[in-house]
């Protein structure tokens, strides 16, 4: 088997050994009726001992896409238990005659425990250094048979040559009818989601999810891609595209293809920074029409890391076909494969997303739209301003501590409920007092505030629904009725429920459910909360186990954040120490990143505060104790004109803690500092102070300002019914007295004026005779 024998003409027919008598051997030239894609010609193999079996190779003349050769590969070799159709097809790069005859030879060999049919597509990279310079095409002979695309060649096992003759033209009657691709219809919430992002020339990398965590120990490339290839054969979802018509006269659909190829991207630890890799990464998006919307990119940690070997691994997907659920199942079967060296046991897994598909066909929806006409609709969420200057997309995070996520979640149980249904009792509160703070010289009023929560998809009675990965997770509308006198365990109550009510319709669409709310037209909501949903955990110990007796440490995974059709989500998630992670995403042309940062810091110190708070507190008496000081996010006000890009301007004052109330409701004493004193006009104050009381300090930005400027820090403080106390030093007196007359003119807070050394300790004394405020 010489180079001249392979390449140096257009060889389409290779017989090793003598043809078998009475056997008719193609001729070179096709005949009259046959198609022109295969000329034949017959060598005969003359190597030595330790030669490559005895095959046949043939070269398709034709040009064939990749996904249509694997299914006529696989149709001829169905009988023979070949194994996956990725298997049966090889695509090489080489850069001569002599690489062609590598790759060629590695062919024959593996025909010999292998199928007895596999092809390979070589492309030629133009670096033949065989001949000339490298790069060089003068020197290459024009009859090799390279042209402008990759060559085909078919090996065929040795046996009698009628046989392989017969195989050949089973191959060609393959080619010649390519089967029907498999198709699946889409669910309504993927072509809802589909909708939000087919045809648009946004970049901003809408529904594009992404999952990080960090790799120690050593990580080998090869074995990584393999183990994903393994698992992309396995898993349906992985080798399935969406396709639609571009007049857009039918629904989306999905297209289930033979193989699928994983991405997977290396970097050196100083190719990029990660933040920037993450938003380009996302801005990237995806082909729907093209399979496996799963890609993987390592960036190397530096090399004095300290701890040895690490790498940052980020899996991204598109929530249209994936969702977080179904990421970390598909990671669980990448550890199986990766820890085996690249395969992975058993078949394609199901049910898959044809038995979803086929289960949503035979489901009526007139429960459905029962159930959701007789669902109040909102009328109140979170105001919005447009701002088209406002360009992008905005994140930001907040973390509860792990003491902090324990006590909260031993709160929520005692009533019952779940750190889910903590979150949206929280944010509710946030749309009531931004409802209220729309009227603010006007008595609280009731209000029916609503928002989106997501649902996992799961709590359907499909068999195995818990291993199905799919894009299952779904964003429902809830909404629930807020009074001025409604406590949180009320809340928590109201929420819990509404989101048990909507178990049993966990696969309508969020689309469905507004249009068969009875005037929910007007009042979309326009947030989304979300508290991630996984699988269980059963089988990460062995895992781990196994990946340790390897030197491999995995951390767990870590959700970036993702921009949805929502102006603005809050998801929380549980980090490795078991702290919840509070991650907001925004559309900056529909709310300032300060508004944003306002709502996530509020959610947080609500959750924070409500293990604390006296059950019997109504919602507005909730606001003012747990926020007091916190300005209500006001997102419906406009921008004024050539703020764009600027940074909000900093309070005229603000209130500096400096020890919280040992009980809520147990007033506050607020100091105010002469004017030009630094921040440490008070130091040490705080280990003497007595309380129960909060303890503060009001600072303000200027020299002098007018009382007017204390109304934004002070008002829900004033309002209250908690007792206050004004601290002043002689020669504020005037101004402190302006500042207690912003409070009701029935109850001011009493001023004191109190000298450098006198006994601050005596005013919480003094503070806590006095009745409280009615």
């Amino acid at each position: 088997m010489t180079n001249r024998q392979f390449a140096s003409e257009p060889v389409t027919l290779l017989v090793p050994g003598a043809p078998a008598p009475g056997v008719p051997v193609p001729a070179p030239s096709s005949p009259v009726g046959r198609p022109p894609d295969i000329a034949a010609r017959t060598r005969r193999n003359t190597e030595r001992p330790g030669r490559v079996a005895e095959f046949v190779l043939v070269e398709l003349h034709g040009t064939y896409p990749a996904e249509t050769l694997r299914a006529a590969l696989r149709t001829v070799t169905a009988e023979d238990s070949a194994g996956p159709a990725a298997e049966l097809l090889w695509q090489r790069r080489v850069n001569g005659p002599e690489a062609l005859d590598r790759v060629l030879a590695d062919l024959g060999r593996s025909l010999v425990t292998g199928p007895r049919l596999r092809a390979v597509l070589v492309e030629h990279t133009g670096h033949d250094t065989s001949h000339g310079h490298p790069g060089d095409d003068r020197g290459r002979d024009p009859s090799s048979g390279w042209g402008n695309g990759p060559r085909l060649f078919v090996g065929i096992a040795s046996g009698p040559l009628a046989r392989a003759v017969g195989t050949l033209e089973e191959l060609r009657e393959a080619l010649a009818h390519p089967p029907q691709p498999v198709t699946v219809p889409t669910s309504a919430l993927q072509r809802e989601l589909l909708h939000q992002v087919v045809g648009g020339a946004a970049t901003d990398g809408r529904h594009v999810e992404q999952l990080s965590w960090t790799w120690h120990g050593p990580l080998d490339t090869a074995r990584f891609t393999a183990a994903w290839q393994s698992v992309v054969d396995c898993e349906t979802v992985l080798r399935t595209a969406f396709d639609w018509d571009e007049d857009d006269t039918d629904d989306p659909w999905m297209v289930l293809h033979e193989h699928a190829a994983p991405e997977v991207t290396r970097h050196r630890h100083d190719a990029a920074d990660w933040e920037e890799l993450l938003a380009a990464d996302r801005r990237r998006g995806f082909d729907l029409r093209r399979p496996a919307l799963l890609r993987a990119t390592l960036v190397d940690a530096p090399p004095d890391a300290g701890e040895g070997p690490a790498t940052r691994v980020l899996l991204t997907y598109h929530q249209a076909m994936l969702d977080g659920w179904s990421v970390r199942l598909l990671l669980r079967s990448f550890y199986r494969a990766y820890l085996a060296g690249g395969p992975l046991p058993g078949g394609e897994r199901r049910p898959d997303l044809r038995d979803h598909a086929r289960w949503l066909a035979g489901l009526g929806t007139e429960a459905a739209r029962q159930f959701w006409s007789t669902r109040p609709a909102a009328t109140a969420v979170l105001p919005l301003a447009p701002d088209p200057r406002r360009r992008g997309s905005g994140r930001a995070r907040h973390r509860l501590t792990p003491y902090e996520t324990v006590r909260l979640r031993g709160w929520a149980a005692a009533w019952g409920a779940g750190e889910s249904s903590a979150l949206q009792t929280a944010w509710a509160l946030l749309l009531y007092r931004a409802a209220q703070a729309d009227r603010p010289r006007h008595p609280a009023r009731a209000v029916r505030v609503g928002f989106a929560v997501t649902v996992s998809g799961r709590g359907v009675p499909l068999d195995g629904i818990d291993r199905l990965p799919c894009a299952l997770r779904n964003p429902l509308p809830i909404s629930v009725r807020v009074q001025p006198g409604t406590t949180v365990p009320q809340l928590l109550a109201a929420l819990r429920d509404g989101v048990l009510d909507l178990a049993a319709y966990e696969w309508v669409s969020p689309g469905q459910a507004h249009r068969w709310t009875p005037g929910a037209r007007g009042q979309r909501p326009n947030s989304l909360v979300v508290l991630e949903h996984q699988p269980a955990t059963q089988h990460h110990p062995r895992l781990e186990s196994d990946l340790a007796a390897q030197g491999i440490r995995v951390e767990s995974p870590v959700p970036a954040g993702t921009l949805t059709s929502y102006p603005i989500t809050l998801c929380a998630h549980y980090d490795a120490t078991g702290g919840l992670v509070l991650t907001t995403t925004h559309d900056r042309a529909l709310l300032s990143d300060r508004d944003a940062a306002e709502l996530l810091d509020q959610s947080a110190h609500l959750l924070r505060s409500f293990p604390d708070l006296p059950s019997g507190l109504g919602a507005t008496e909730v606001l003012r104790t747990a926020l007091a000081g916190q300005p209500a996010p006001r997102p419906g006000e406009p921008a004024d004109a050539g703020t764009q890009h600027r940074e909000p301007a900093a309070p005229a004052v603000r209130l500096d803690m400096l020890c919280r109330a040992a009980r809520p409701g147990a007033g506050w004493v607020l100091l105010l500092p002469p004017p030009g004193a630094p921040d440490t006009r008070y130091p040490g104050i705080t280990h003497g102070w007595p309380g129960p009381q909060a303890l503060g300090v009001l600072r303000p930005a200027g020299d002098a300002p007018a009382a007017a400027a204390y109304r934004p820090v002070l008002g829900p403080l004033l309002e209250s019914r908690a007792p206050i106390a004004l601290v002043a030093p002689p020669g504020l007196g005037l101004t402190a007295y302006e500042i207690a007359r912003l409070g009701a003119p029935a109850h001011p807070p009493p001023v004191v004026l109190l000298d450098e050394g006198g006994d601050l300790a005596a005013v919480a004394g003094l503070l806590g005779e006095r009745p409280r405020r009615r």
